[in-house]
């Protein structure tokens, strides 16, 4: 199973290429770093929006998150801002197909007007309603209750909702806990209510990076990490 260039490595990325084009409106993939939430989730909305149109855009969005010491306002206009926070978006470009080197053309406003692609600030969602589009939510892990219920109620026509997420790598200590973190909230409220019909779950489980990131994962993810995080992420598993 592949989409537009990127071939399932494992029964685990099979699973989420598979929830990831069916017709229920969320889909969340959490897991380790390098797991390949973002390169599947990615690839297979760009398939979708630009290869074999189901959606009409797909849009890109976290949390505008930085690690460690706040560099502070970041100068520019609002996409000026939002580049940075972006890169891994740029960077899964250059793994996938040759074809890849053609999407920049839908990345921007052009004469012909064929943007099919867009950054959004997540702060800015506030009150749309998104018809016939593939939405991801990167980072998600970052977000609390108020915001997350804010991204939840977005869905209108033919939308699809991508969460991804990792638990160990929650930057706001605020958030290291299950009355407080967004995803965990909505994610296990999801469970509670039995309300499949509405949601898949994978979680991957496989680093696809150098063999280095899985020894620091291992080290580090349980670090200040309830263990309800983590029970909630194997109910993910294939």
């Amino acid at each position: 199973m592949a989409f537009f260039g990127v071939t399932a490595r494992n029964e685990e990325q099979k699973r989420a290429m598979q929830a990831l084009i069916n017709d229920k409106p969320f889909t969340f993939l959490t897991g380790p770093a390098g797991s390949g939430k973002t390169l599947i989730a990615q690839a297979v909305g760009l398939e979708r929006v630009i290869e074999a149109p189901v959606y009409r855009k797909m849009i890109y969005t976290r949390l505008q998150t930085q690690v460690g010491m706040d560099v502070g306002a970041l100068p520019g206009d609002l996409t000026e801002k939002t580049y940075p926070f972006i890169a891994p978006f740029m960077d899964n470009l250059e793994v996938m197909s040759e074809k890849s080197s053609e999407i920049k053309r839908y990345l921007t406003e052009g004469d012909d007007d064929k943007r099919k692609v867009f950054f959004d600030s997540i702060q800015t969602i506030r009150g749309r309603s998104l018809n016939y589009s593939f939405v991801m939510f990167d980072e998600i892990q970052n977000v609390d209750i108020h915001t997350i219920a804010a991204l939840g109620t977005r869905p209108g026509v033919k939308a699809k909702f991508v969460f991804l997420g990792n638990f160990s790598q929650i930057d706001n200590p605020k958030l290291r806990g299950t009355n407080t973190n967004g995803l965990y909230r909505l994610l296990n409220g999801l469970y509670e209510r039995g309300a499949h019909e509405y949601f898949d779950h994978i979680n991957l489980t496989k680093t696809q990076r150098h063999p280095v990131v899985e020894v620091v994962e291992d080290i580090l993810r349980n670090h200040e990490m309830p263990a309800e995080f983590a029970e909630l992420e194997a109910r993910g598993n294939v």
